[in-house]
Protein backbone atom coordinates (compact mmCIF):
# COMPACT_ATOMS: atom_id res chain seq x y z
CA UNK A 1 0.00 0.00 0.00
CA UNK A 2 1.34 3.43 -0.93
CA UNK A 3 2.50 6.07 1.54
CA UNK A 4 -0.42 8.27 0.46
CA UNK A 5 -2.96 5.65 1.62
CA UNK A 6 -1.15 5.08 4.92
CA UNK A 7 -1.14 8.85 5.46
CA UNK A 8 -4.94 8.98 5.50
CA UNK A 9 -5.33 5.76 7.50
CA UNK A 10 -2.92 6.98 10.19
CA UNK A 11 -4.83 10.22 10.56
CA UNK A 12 -7.97 8.24 11.46
CA UNK A 13 -6.43 5.31 13.31
CA UNK A 14 -9.31 5.03 15.81
CA UNK A 15 -11.84 4.47 13.04
CA UNK A 16 -9.43 2.03 11.39
CA UNK A 17 -8.98 -0.07 14.57
CA UNK A 18 -12.72 -0.31 15.28
CA UNK A 19 -13.39 -1.22 11.67
CA UNK A 20 -10.74 -3.98 11.68
CA UNK A 21 -12.29 -5.49 14.84
CA UNK A 22 -15.71 -5.53 13.21
CA UNK A 23 -14.23 -7.04 10.04
CA UNK A 24 -12.67 -9.87 12.06
CA UNK A 25 -15.96 -10.63 13.83
CA UNK A 26 -17.86 -10.60 10.53
CA UNK A 27 -15.29 -12.88 8.90
CA UNK A 28 -15.40 -15.41 11.78
CA UNK A 29 -19.20 -15.49 11.61
CA UNK A 30 -18.92 -15.98 7.84
CA UNK A 31 -16.74 -19.07 8.34
CA UNK A 32 -18.98 -20.42 11.10
CA UNK A 33 -22.11 -19.94 8.98
CA UNK A 34 -20.43 -21.92 6.18
CA UNK A 35 -19.47 -24.64 8.65
CA UNK A 36 -23.03 -24.70 10.04
CA UNK A 37 -24.12 -26.28 6.77
CA UNK A 38 -22.43 -29.49 7.92
CA UNK A 39 -24.81 -30.37 10.78
CA UNK A 40 -27.79 -29.37 8.63
CA UNK A 41 -26.82 -31.61 5.70
CA UNK A 42 -25.78 -34.40 8.09
CA UNK A 43 -29.16 -34.43 9.84
CA UNK A 44 -31.11 -34.22 6.59
CA UNK A 45 -29.24 -37.22 5.16
CA UNK A 46 -29.28 -39.08 8.46
CA UNK A 47 -25.53 -39.67 8.47
CA UNK A 48 -24.46 -41.23 11.78
CA UNK A 49 -20.71 -40.66 11.70
CA UNK A 50 -19.87 -36.95 11.98
CA UNK A 51 -16.25 -37.00 13.12
CA UNK A 52 -14.64 -37.44 9.72
CA UNK A 53 -14.87 -33.74 8.83
CA UNK A 54 -12.41 -32.48 11.41
CA UNK A 55 -12.73 -31.14 14.93
CA UNK A 56 -14.40 -27.82 14.04
CA UNK A 57 -17.26 -29.44 12.12
CA UNK A 58 -17.75 -31.93 14.96
CA UNK A 59 -17.98 -29.04 17.45
CA UNK A 60 -20.52 -27.24 15.29
CA UNK A 61 -22.59 -30.44 15.09
CA UNK A 62 -22.40 -30.88 18.86
CA UNK A 63 -23.64 -27.27 19.29
CA UNK A 64 -27.07 -28.41 18.13
CA UNK A 65 -27.64 -29.78 21.64
CA UNK A 66 -27.71 -26.16 22.89
CA UNK A 67 -30.71 -25.31 20.72
CA UNK A 68 -34.12 -25.20 22.46
CA UNK A 69 -35.70 -27.46 19.80
CA UNK A 70 -35.41 -31.24 20.08
CA UNK A 71 -35.90 -32.05 16.39
CA UNK A 72 -32.34 -32.31 14.98
CA UNK A 73 -33.18 -30.88 11.53
CA UNK A 74 -35.06 -27.91 13.01
CA UNK A 75 -32.24 -27.37 15.51
CA UNK A 76 -29.72 -27.32 12.63
CA UNK A 77 -31.86 -24.80 10.71
CA UNK A 78 -32.24 -22.58 13.79
CA UNK A 79 -28.49 -22.74 14.46
CA UNK A 80 -27.69 -21.76 10.86
CA UNK A 81 -30.23 -18.91 10.86
CA UNK A 82 -28.81 -17.61 14.14
CA UNK A 83 -25.27 -17.51 12.78
CA UNK A 84 -26.36 -15.92 9.51
CA UNK A 85 -28.36 -13.27 11.42
CA UNK A 86 -25.37 -12.38 13.58
CA UNK A 87 -23.22 -12.22 10.45
CA UNK A 88 -25.77 -9.91 8.78
CA UNK A 89 -25.69 -7.49 11.72
CA UNK A 90 -21.88 -7.54 11.73
CA UNK A 91 -21.82 -6.82 8.00
CA UNK A 92 -24.30 -3.95 8.39
CA UNK A 93 -22.13 -2.49 11.13
CA UNK A 94 -19.08 -2.95 8.90
CA UNK A 95 -20.77 -1.19 5.99
CA UNK A 96 -21.96 1.65 8.24
CA UNK A 97 -18.50 2.22 9.71
CA UNK A 98 -16.96 2.08 6.24
CA UNK A 99 -19.45 4.56 4.78
CA UNK A 100 -19.45 6.93 7.78
CA UNK A 101 -15.68 6.80 8.23
CA UNK A 102 -15.00 7.27 4.53
CA UNK A 103 -17.48 10.15 4.28
CA UNK A 104 -15.89 11.84 7.29
CA UNK A 105 -12.40 11.49 5.85
CA UNK A 106 -13.54 12.89 2.49
CA UNK A 107 -15.35 15.78 4.20
CA UNK A 108 -12.38 16.64 6.41
CA UNK A 109 -9.98 16.43 3.46
CA UNK A 110 -12.09 18.76 1.32
CA UNK A 111 -12.46 21.27 4.15
CA UNK A 112 -8.73 21.16 4.89
CA UNK A 113 -7.90 21.71 1.22
CA UNK A 114 -10.24 24.69 1.00
CA UNK A 115 -8.90 26.14 4.26
CA UNK A 116 -5.36 25.83 2.92
CA UNK A 117 -6.43 27.69 -0.21
CA UNK A 118 -7.71 30.53 1.97
CA UNK A 119 -4.21 30.95 3.36
CA UNK A 120 -2.37 30.33 0.10
CA UNK A 121 -0.29 33.12 -1.39
CA UNK A 122 -1.71 34.90 -4.42
CA UNK A 123 1.18 33.55 -6.50
CA UNK A 124 -0.09 30.02 -5.84
CA UNK A 125 -3.20 30.73 -7.93
CA UNK A 126 -1.02 32.15 -10.68
CA UNK A 127 1.20 29.05 -10.75
CA UNK A 128 -1.65 26.48 -10.71
CA UNK A 129 -4.36 26.05 -13.31
CA UNK A 130 -7.84 26.68 -11.94
CA UNK A 131 -9.16 23.41 -13.32
CA UNK A 132 -6.40 21.57 -11.46
CA UNK A 133 -7.41 23.24 -8.19
CA UNK A 134 -11.09 22.51 -8.91
CA UNK A 135 -10.26 18.86 -9.57
CA UNK A 136 -8.50 18.61 -6.20
CA UNK A 137 -11.51 20.07 -4.42
CA UNK A 138 -14.23 18.03 -6.14
CA UNK A 139 -13.31 14.92 -8.10
CA UNK A 140 -10.14 13.74 -6.33
CA UNK A 141 -11.76 13.56 -2.85
CA UNK A 142 -14.47 11.29 -4.25
CA UNK A 143 -11.73 9.00 -5.54
CA UNK A 144 -10.27 9.02 -2.03
CA UNK A 145 -13.63 7.92 -0.62
CA UNK A 146 -13.86 5.13 -3.19
CA UNK A 147 -10.28 4.07 -2.44
CA UNK A 148 -11.03 3.81 1.29
CA UNK A 149 -14.16 1.78 0.53
CA UNK A 150 -12.14 -0.54 -1.69
CA UNK A 151 -9.48 -0.96 1.02
CA UNK A 152 -12.13 -1.83 3.61
CA UNK A 153 -13.78 -4.29 1.23
CA UNK A 154 -10.46 -5.87 0.28
CA UNK A 155 -9.44 -6.27 3.93
CA UNK A 156 -12.86 -7.75 4.75
CA UNK A 157 -12.58 -10.30 1.97
CA UNK A 158 -8.96 -11.01 2.94
CA UNK A 159 -9.96 -11.84 6.52
CA UNK A 160 -12.77 -14.04 5.17
CA UNK A 161 -10.17 -15.88 3.10
CA UNK A 162 -8.08 -16.54 6.23
CA UNK A 163 -10.98 -17.72 8.38
CA UNK A 164 -12.42 -20.01 5.71
CA UNK A 165 -8.93 -21.28 4.97
CA UNK A 166 -8.69 -22.26 8.64
CA UNK A 167 -11.98 -24.12 8.27
CA UNK A 168 -10.70 -25.93 5.18
CA UNK A 169 -7.50 -26.92 7.00
CA UNK A 170 -9.53 -28.61 9.76
CA UNK A 171 -11.35 -30.65 7.10
CA UNK A 172 -8.36 -31.67 4.94
CA UNK A 173 -5.03 -29.97 5.48
CA UNK A 174 -3.32 -31.86 2.63
CA UNK A 175 -5.81 -30.76 0.00
CA UNK A 176 -5.99 -27.23 1.41
CA UNK A 177 -2.20 -26.89 1.35
CA UNK A 178 -2.16 -27.78 -2.33
CA UNK A 179 -4.91 -25.30 -3.07
CA UNK A 180 -3.06 -22.57 -1.19
CA UNK A 181 0.01 -23.16 -3.34
CA UNK A 182 -2.13 -22.81 -6.46
CA UNK A 183 -3.85 -19.74 -5.04
CA UNK A 184 -0.49 -18.15 -4.23
CA UNK A 185 0.64 -18.61 -7.81
CA UNK A 186 -2.59 -17.08 -9.06
CA UNK A 187 -2.14 -14.16 -6.66
CA UNK A 188 1.34 -13.44 -8.05
CA UNK A 189 -0.03 -13.38 -11.58
CA UNK A 190 -2.87 -11.04 -10.65
CA UNK A 191 -0.54 -8.76 -8.70
CA UNK A 192 1.69 -8.49 -11.76
CA UNK A 193 -1.36 -7.56 -13.84
CA UNK A 194 -2.33 -4.90 -11.31
CA UNK A 195 1.08 -3.26 -11.34
CA UNK A 196 1.25 -3.43 -15.08
CA UNK A 197 -2.04 -1.79 -15.96
CA UNK A 198 -4.34 -0.24 -13.36
CA UNK A 199 -2.09 2.35 -11.77
CA UNK A 200 -0.96 3.64 -15.15
CA UNK A 201 -4.56 3.79 -16.38
CA UNK A 202 -5.56 5.67 -13.21
CA UNK A 203 -2.90 8.34 -13.76
CA UNK A 204 -3.89 8.72 -17.39
CA UNK A 205 -7.55 9.05 -16.40
CA UNK A 206 -6.74 11.77 -13.83
CA UNK A 207 -4.82 13.75 -16.43
CA UNK A 208 -7.61 13.35 -19.01
CA UNK A 209 -10.30 14.40 -16.50
CA UNK A 210 -8.30 17.49 -15.59
CA UNK A 211 -7.93 18.42 -19.25
CA UNK A 212 -11.63 17.81 -19.87
CA UNK A 213 -12.55 20.02 -16.91
CA UNK A 214 -10.21 22.69 -18.26
CA UNK A 215 -11.93 22.65 -21.66
CA UNK A 216 -15.39 22.98 -20.07
CA UNK A 217 -14.28 25.77 -17.70
CA UNK A 218 -12.60 27.70 -20.52
CA UNK A 219 -15.68 27.36 -22.72
CA UNK A 220 -18.06 28.60 -20.01
CA UNK A 221 -15.69 31.40 -19.01
CA UNK A 222 -15.53 32.82 -22.55
CA UNK A 223 -19.03 31.89 -23.73
CA UNK A 224 -19.93 35.40 -24.94
CA UNK A 225 -16.79 35.82 -27.05
CA UNK A 226 -17.01 32.22 -28.32
CA UNK A 227 -20.63 32.60 -29.47
CA UNK A 228 -19.88 35.96 -31.07
CA UNK A 229 -16.87 34.59 -32.95
CA UNK A 230 -18.73 31.37 -33.86
CA UNK A 231 -15.72 29.45 -32.55
CA UNK A 232 -17.53 26.82 -30.48
CA UNK A 233 -16.34 24.04 -32.79
CA UNK A 234 -12.80 24.34 -31.36
CA UNK A 235 -13.96 23.59 -27.82
CA UNK A 236 -16.41 20.98 -29.04
CA UNK A 237 -13.59 19.11 -30.79
CA UNK A 238 -11.31 19.37 -27.75
CA UNK A 239 -14.04 18.14 -25.40
CA UNK A 240 -14.83 15.25 -27.75
CA UNK A 241 -11.16 14.26 -27.98
CA UNK A 242 -10.76 14.17 -24.19
CA UNK A 243 -14.01 12.21 -23.93
CA UNK A 244 -12.69 9.65 -26.41
CA UNK A 245 -9.53 9.25 -24.33
CA UNK A 246 -11.59 8.73 -21.16
CA UNK A 247 -13.83 6.24 -22.92
CA UNK A 248 -10.89 4.11 -24.06
CA UNK A 249 -9.30 4.23 -20.59
CA UNK A 250 -12.58 3.20 -18.94
CA UNK A 251 -13.01 0.21 -21.28
CA UNK A 252 -9.39 -0.85 -20.77
CA UNK A 253 -9.65 -0.54 -16.99
CA UNK A 254 -12.95 -2.46 -16.84
CA UNK A 255 -11.59 -5.28 -19.01
CA UNK A 256 -8.52 -5.81 -16.85
CA UNK A 257 -10.63 -5.67 -13.70
CA UNK A 258 -13.04 -8.34 -15.03
CA UNK A 259 -10.30 -10.74 -16.13
CA UNK A 260 -9.25 -11.98 -12.65
CA UNK A 261 -12.82 -12.87 -11.66
CA UNK A 262 -13.37 -14.85 -14.85
CA UNK A 263 -10.05 -16.66 -14.41
CA UNK A 264 -10.67 -17.56 -10.77
CA UNK A 265 -14.20 -18.78 -11.50
CA UNK A 266 -12.82 -21.16 -14.09
CA UNK A 267 -10.23 -22.39 -11.60
CA UNK A 268 -12.96 -22.91 -9.01
CA UNK A 269 -14.98 -25.31 -11.12
CA UNK A 270 -11.88 -27.30 -11.97
CA UNK A 271 -10.99 -27.59 -8.28
CA UNK A 272 -14.55 -28.48 -7.20
CA UNK A 273 -14.55 -31.36 -9.63
CA UNK A 274 -11.21 -32.53 -8.24
CA UNK A 275 -12.47 -32.27 -4.65
CA UNK A 276 -15.57 -34.30 -5.51
CA UNK A 277 -13.45 -37.11 -6.93
CA UNK A 278 -11.06 -37.08 -3.96
CA UNK A 279 -13.85 -37.02 -1.38
CA UNK A 280 -15.71 -39.84 -3.10
CA UNK A 281 -12.56 -41.97 -3.17
CA UNK A 282 -11.80 -41.22 0.49
CA UNK A 283 -15.35 -41.86 1.77
CA UNK A 284 -15.12 -44.97 3.92
CA UNK A 285 -18.87 -45.08 4.66
CA UNK A 286 -19.95 -44.75 1.07
CA UNK A 287 -20.95 -41.82 -1.04
CA UNK A 288 -23.75 -40.67 1.30
CA UNK A 289 -21.42 -40.28 4.26
CA UNK A 290 -19.06 -38.15 2.15
CA UNK A 291 -21.78 -35.76 0.94
CA UNK A 292 -21.92 -33.47 4.05
CA UNK A 293 -18.15 -32.99 4.09
CA UNK A 294 -18.06 -32.57 0.32
CA UNK A 295 -20.87 -30.00 0.45
CA UNK A 296 -19.23 -27.94 3.20
CA UNK A 297 -15.77 -28.14 1.68
CA UNK A 298 -17.04 -27.23 -1.80
CA UNK A 299 -19.11 -24.30 -0.56
CA UNK A 300 -16.31 -23.08 1.71
CA UNK A 301 -13.90 -23.36 -1.19
CA UNK A 302 -16.31 -21.43 -3.39
CA UNK A 303 -16.61 -18.66 -0.79
CA UNK A 304 -12.85 -18.48 -0.37
CA UNK A 305 -12.18 -18.31 -4.10
CA UNK A 306 -14.93 -15.74 -4.53
CA UNK A 307 -13.36 -13.69 -1.74
CA UNK A 308 -9.95 -14.02 -3.42
CA UNK A 309 -11.49 -12.90 -6.68
CA UNK A 310 -12.99 -9.85 -4.98
CA UNK A 311 -9.68 -9.03 -3.29
CA UNK A 312 -7.95 -9.07 -6.66
CA UNK A 313 -10.70 -6.99 -8.27
CA UNK A 314 -10.63 -4.47 -5.42
CA UNK A 315 -6.86 -4.19 -5.68
CA UNK A 316 -7.08 -3.48 -9.39
CA UNK A 317 -9.78 -0.85 -8.87
CA UNK A 318 -7.79 0.62 -5.98
CA UNK A 319 -4.73 0.94 -8.19
CA UNK A 320 -6.76 3.02 -10.63
CA UNK A 321 -7.76 5.40 -7.80
CA UNK A 322 -4.28 5.79 -6.31
CA UNK A 323 -3.34 8.59 -8.70
CA UNK A 324 -6.02 10.82 -7.15
CA UNK A 325 -5.12 9.73 -3.61
CA UNK A 326 -1.49 10.61 -4.25
CA UNK A 327 -2.58 13.94 -5.77
CA UNK A 328 -4.43 14.79 -2.54
CA UNK A 329 -1.49 13.60 -0.45
CA UNK A 330 0.87 15.92 -2.32
CA UNK A 331 -1.61 18.78 -2.01
CA UNK A 332 -1.79 18.33 1.78
CA UNK A 333 2.00 18.11 1.99
CA UNK A 334 2.54 21.41 0.18
CA UNK A 335 4.26 23.96 2.36
CA UNK A 336 3.04 27.49 1.90
CA UNK A 337 5.34 30.35 2.91
CA UNK A 338 4.56 31.48 6.45
CA UNK A 339 3.10 35.02 6.23
CA UNK A 340 5.44 37.59 7.65
CA UNK A 341 2.65 40.10 8.35
CA UNK A 342 1.68 38.79 11.74
CA UNK A 343 2.30 41.88 13.85
CA UNK A 344 0.03 44.91 14.12
CA UNK A 345 -3.66 43.98 13.86
CA UNK A 346 -5.11 47.50 13.97
CA UNK A 347 -4.42 50.29 11.48
CA UNK A 348 -5.95 53.75 11.60
CA UNK A 349 -5.47 55.51 8.29
CA UNK A 350 -5.29 59.17 9.30
CA UNK A 351 -2.51 60.78 7.23
CA UNK A 352 -1.00 59.13 4.14
CA UNK A 353 -0.04 56.01 2.21
CA UNK A 354 3.57 56.09 1.07
CA UNK A 355 5.66 54.02 -1.35
CA UNK A 356 9.26 54.56 -0.24
CA UNK A 357 11.84 53.36 -2.77
CA UNK A 358 9.70 50.33 -3.63
CA UNK A 359 11.02 47.80 -6.13
CA UNK A 360 9.37 44.49 -6.95
CA UNK A 361 10.20 41.39 -8.94
CA UNK A 362 7.75 38.53 -9.52
CA UNK A 363 8.98 35.11 -8.25
CA UNK A 364 8.98 33.61 -11.74
CA UNK A 365 10.80 36.51 -13.45
CA UNK A 366 14.31 37.92 -13.34
CA UNK A 367 13.50 41.53 -14.29
CA UNK A 368 11.90 44.11 -12.01
CA UNK A 369 8.23 45.00 -12.56
CA UNK A 370 8.65 48.08 -10.32
CA UNK A 371 11.83 50.03 -9.76
CA UNK A 372 12.41 52.67 -7.05
CA UNK A 373 8.82 53.86 -6.86
CA UNK A 374 8.21 56.83 -4.56
CA UNK A 375 4.75 58.30 -4.19
CA UNK A 376 2.51 59.66 -1.45
CA UNK A 377 -1.29 59.42 -1.25
CA UNK A 378 -2.73 61.82 1.37
CA UNK A 379 -5.90 60.88 3.22
CA UNK A 380 -9.02 62.30 1.53
CA UNK A 381 -7.26 62.91 -1.77
CA UNK A 382 -8.24 61.58 -5.19
CA UNK A 383 -5.13 60.16 -6.81
CA UNK A 384 -4.86 58.69 -10.28
CA UNK A 385 -2.18 56.33 -11.59
CA UNK A 386 -2.01 56.15 -15.37
CA UNK A 387 0.22 54.51 -17.93
CA UNK A 388 0.24 52.22 -20.90
CA UNK A 389 -0.40 48.47 -20.53
CA UNK A 390 2.60 46.84 -18.88
CA UNK A 391 3.82 50.04 -17.24
CA UNK A 392 3.47 48.62 -13.70
CA UNK A 393 0.04 49.91 -12.61
CA UNK A 394 -1.38 46.46 -11.80
CA UNK A 395 1.75 45.47 -9.91
CA UNK A 396 1.50 48.65 -7.85
CA UNK A 397 -2.07 47.75 -6.90
CA UNK A 398 -1.07 44.17 -6.09
CA UNK A 399 1.34 45.55 -3.51
CA UNK A 400 -1.26 47.93 -2.14
CA UNK A 401 -3.72 45.00 -1.79
CA UNK A 402 -1.09 42.92 0.09
CA UNK A 403 -1.09 40.27 -2.65
CA UNK A 404 2.69 40.64 -2.74
CA UNK A 405 5.27 42.37 -0.59
CA UNK A 406 7.96 44.72 -1.92
CA UNK A 407 11.27 43.13 -2.91
CA UNK A 408 13.00 46.35 -1.86
CA UNK A 409 11.89 49.48 -0.05
CA UNK A 410 8.70 49.67 1.99
CA UNK A 411 5.00 50.45 1.75
CA UNK A 412 3.82 52.42 4.79
CA UNK A 413 0.50 53.68 6.15
CA UNK A 414 0.87 56.59 8.58
CA UNK A 415 4.51 55.58 8.93
CA UNK A 416 3.72 51.93 9.77
CA UNK A 417 5.38 49.39 7.49
CA UNK A 418 2.63 47.18 6.03
CA UNK A 419 5.02 44.21 6.11
CA UNK A 420 4.79 44.44 9.92
CA UNK A 421 0.99 44.50 9.90
CA UNK A 422 -1.58 41.77 9.57
CA UNK A 423 -3.08 41.88 6.03
CA UNK A 424 -6.66 41.78 7.29
CA UNK A 425 -6.07 44.93 9.33
CA UNK A 426 -5.26 46.87 6.15
CA UNK A 427 -7.63 45.13 3.72
CA UNK A 428 -10.51 45.93 6.07
CA UNK A 429 -9.99 49.60 5.17
CA UNK A 430 -10.03 49.05 1.41
CA UNK A 431 -12.90 48.89 -1.07
CA UNK A 432 -11.73 47.45 -4.39
CA UNK A 433 -13.49 47.65 -7.77
CA UNK A 434 -11.79 45.83 -10.64
CA UNK A 435 -12.18 46.00 -14.40
CA UNK A 436 -14.17 42.75 -14.49
CA UNK A 437 -16.70 42.80 -11.66
CA UNK A 438 -17.00 39.36 -10.07
CA UNK A 439 -20.67 38.57 -9.39
CA UNK A 440 -22.21 35.56 -7.70
CA UNK A 441 -24.92 33.48 -9.33
CA UNK A 442 -27.37 34.92 -6.81
CA UNK A 443 -29.62 37.90 -6.20
CA UNK A 444 -28.51 41.50 -6.54
CA UNK A 445 -28.90 42.00 -2.78
CA UNK A 446 -26.60 39.07 -2.00
CA UNK A 447 -24.07 40.32 -4.55
CA UNK A 448 -23.94 43.65 -2.74
CA UNK A 449 -23.66 41.96 0.67
CA UNK A 450 -20.98 39.60 -0.67
CA UNK A 451 -20.61 37.66 2.57
CA UNK A 452 -21.87 40.29 5.03
CA UNK A 453 -24.80 38.08 6.02
CA UNK A 454 -25.97 40.30 8.89
CA UNK A 455 -26.20 43.44 6.79
CA UNK A 456 -29.72 44.87 6.63
CA UNK A 457 -31.70 45.58 3.45
CA UNK A 458 -31.67 49.27 4.39
CA UNK A 459 -27.86 49.41 4.32
CA UNK A 460 -27.79 47.46 1.05
CA UNK A 461 -30.19 49.95 -0.53
CA UNK A 462 -28.18 52.92 0.80
CA UNK A 463 -25.00 51.51 -0.76
CA UNK A 464 -26.82 50.98 -4.05
CA UNK A 465 -28.08 54.58 -4.02
CA UNK A 466 -24.56 55.87 -3.40
CA UNK A 467 -23.34 53.82 -6.37
CA UNK A 468 -26.16 55.12 -8.61
CA UNK A 469 -27.48 51.57 -8.94
CA UNK A 470 -30.79 51.87 -7.07
CA UNK A 471 -32.78 53.18 -10.04
CA UNK A 472 -31.89 50.44 -12.51
CA UNK A 473 -32.32 47.78 -9.79
CA UNK A 474 -35.93 48.88 -9.20
CA UNK A 475 -36.62 48.53 -12.93
CA UNK A 476 -35.67 44.84 -12.85
CA UNK A 477 -38.48 42.22 -12.57
CA UNK A 478 -37.85 41.41 -8.90
CA UNK A 479 -35.79 44.40 -7.83
CA UNK A 480 -33.09 43.50 -5.32
CA UNK A 481 -34.27 39.86 -5.40
CA UNK A 482 -33.45 39.52 -9.13
CA UNK A 483 -31.06 36.68 -9.98
CA UNK A 484 -28.11 37.98 -11.99
CA UNK A 485 -27.10 34.65 -13.58
CA UNK A 486 -23.65 33.11 -13.86
CA UNK A 487 -20.98 35.84 -13.68
CA UNK A 488 -23.76 38.46 -13.79
CA UNK A 489 -24.57 37.77 -17.43
CA UNK A 490 -28.13 39.08 -16.98
CA UNK A 491 -26.72 42.59 -16.40
CA UNK A 492 -24.86 45.04 -18.62
CA UNK A 493 -21.21 45.91 -18.00
CA UNK A 494 -22.08 49.25 -16.46
CA UNK A 495 -24.71 47.69 -14.19
CA UNK A 496 -22.24 45.06 -12.99
CA UNK A 497 -19.70 47.77 -12.18
CA UNK A 498 -22.22 49.78 -10.17
CA UNK A 499 -23.14 46.64 -8.19
CA UNK A 500 -19.42 46.17 -7.48
CA UNK A 501 -19.11 49.80 -6.32
CA UNK A 502 -22.13 49.37 -4.03
CA UNK A 503 -20.51 46.24 -2.62
CA UNK A 504 -17.32 48.15 -1.85
CA UNK A 505 -19.19 51.10 -0.31
CA UNK A 506 -21.21 48.80 1.96
CA UNK A 507 -18.00 47.94 3.82
CA UNK A 508 -17.42 51.61 4.72
CA UNK A 509 -13.80 51.61 3.52
CA UNK A 510 -11.29 54.35 4.16
CA UNK A 511 -9.74 53.87 0.72
CA UNK A 512 -11.57 53.17 -2.55
CA UNK A 513 -9.53 51.67 -5.40
CA UNK A 514 -10.94 51.72 -8.92
CA UNK A 515 -8.72 49.45 -11.03
CA UNK A 516 -9.53 50.15 -14.70
CA UNK A 517 -13.18 50.23 -13.61
CA UNK A 518 -14.39 52.11 -16.70
CA UNK A 519 -11.99 50.88 -19.36
CA UNK A 520 -14.44 48.44 -20.97
CA UNK A 521 -17.59 50.61 -20.73
CA UNK A 522 -19.41 52.83 -23.20
CA UNK A 523 -19.61 56.60 -22.64
CA UNK A 524 -23.01 56.52 -20.92
CA UNK A 525 -21.98 53.77 -18.51
CA UNK A 526 -18.62 55.47 -17.90
CA UNK A 527 -20.44 58.69 -17.01
CA UNK A 528 -22.56 56.89 -14.42
CA UNK A 529 -19.49 55.23 -12.91
CA UNK A 530 -17.71 58.57 -12.84
CA UNK A 531 -20.63 60.10 -10.93
CA UNK A 532 -20.35 57.25 -8.40
CA UNK A 533 -16.61 57.86 -8.07
CA UNK A 534 -17.13 61.60 -7.58
CA UNK A 535 -19.73 60.88 -4.90
CA UNK A 536 -17.41 58.44 -3.13
CA UNK A 537 -14.59 61.01 -3.24
CA UNK A 538 -16.51 63.23 -0.80
CA UNK A 539 -15.98 60.74 2.04
CA UNK A 540 -13.14 58.43 0.94
CA UNK A 541 -9.57 58.46 -0.28
CA UNK A 542 -9.80 57.53 -3.97
CA UNK A 543 -7.16 55.74 -6.03
CA UNK A 544 -8.00 55.42 -9.73
CA UNK A 545 -5.95 53.14 -11.98
CA UNK A 546 -6.42 53.80 -15.68
CA UNK A 547 -4.77 53.80 -19.06
CA UNK A 548 -7.43 56.15 -20.46
CA UNK A 549 -6.71 59.63 -19.10
CA UNK A 550 -10.27 60.83 -19.79
CA UNK A 551 -11.35 59.30 -16.48
CA UNK A 552 -8.68 60.93 -14.29
CA UNK A 553 -8.51 64.58 -15.34
CA UNK A 554 -10.19 65.81 -12.15
CA UNK A 555 -7.86 63.93 -9.78
CA UNK A 556 -6.00 65.97 -7.16
CA UNK A 557 -2.75 64.37 -8.29
CA UNK A 558 -1.86 62.15 -11.23
CA UNK A 559 1.13 59.80 -11.32
CA UNK A 560 2.30 58.62 -14.73
CA UNK A 561 4.06 55.24 -14.91
CA UNK A 562 6.31 53.83 -17.60
CA UNK A 563 8.64 50.85 -17.42
CA UNK A 564 7.87 50.22 -13.75
CA UNK A 565 8.79 53.78 -12.67
CA UNK A 566 6.98 57.00 -11.81
CA UNK A 567 8.04 59.26 -14.68
CA UNK A 568 5.68 62.21 -14.13
CA UNK A 569 3.46 63.59 -11.39
CA UNK A 570 1.12 66.59 -11.13
CA UNK A 571 -2.37 67.82 -11.89
CA UNK A 572 -4.05 67.39 -15.27
CA UNK A 573 -3.18 70.93 -16.34
CA UNK A 574 0.43 70.71 -15.09
CA UNK A 575 1.08 67.47 -16.93
CA UNK A 576 -0.43 68.76 -20.17
CA UNK A 577 1.77 71.81 -19.97
CA UNK A 578 4.80 69.57 -19.43
CA UNK A 579 4.13 67.91 -22.82
CA UNK A 580 5.58 64.55 -21.77
CA UNK A 581 4.23 61.04 -21.35
CA UNK A 582 0.86 62.26 -20.08
CA UNK A 583 0.32 64.41 -23.14
CA UNK A 584 0.98 61.41 -25.38
CA UNK A 585 -1.50 59.31 -23.38
CA UNK A 586 -4.06 62.08 -23.64
CA UNK A 587 -3.58 62.34 -27.40
CA UNK A 588 -3.95 58.58 -27.89
CA UNK A 589 -7.03 58.55 -25.65
CA UNK A 590 -8.73 61.23 -27.74
CA UNK A 591 -7.70 59.71 -31.05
Amino acid sequence: MSEAVWFFLRRYWRISIVLVCVLVVAAVLEALSVGALFPLVTEILGVKRVDSGGRLLSVLHAALALMPIRDPVQSAVLFLVLLVTLKAFAMLLRDYLTAAGGAQIVFDTKQELFTRLRHAHYQYFIDHRHEEISYRLTTAPQSLGLALLLISSAVAQGIIVLTICALLVTISWQLTLGLMALGGLLHVVLRHMSKRVSHVVGKQRTEALTRELGVASEYLGGIKEIITAQAASRWSASYRNEGEVLKRLQVKDSLWQALPGVTIEWVFFVIVGTVAVVQQAAGRSGVTAAIPILAVYSYALYRMIRALSLVSAYKLRLASQLADVELLYRALQERFPVPSRVGIRSINFMHAIEFEGVSFRYPTRSDYALSQVNLKIPRGATVAIVGRSGSGKTTLMNLLLCLYGPSEGRLAVDGKDLSQCHPEAWLGLIGYVSQEAFLLNDTIAENIRFGLAGCSDTKVEAAARAAYAHEFILELPRGYATEVGARGMALSGGQRQRIAIARALLRSPGVMIFDEATSALDEASEAMIQKAIDEAAKQHTIIVIAHRVSTVRYADRIFVMDGGRIVEAGTHEELLAHKGHYSLLMASSLA
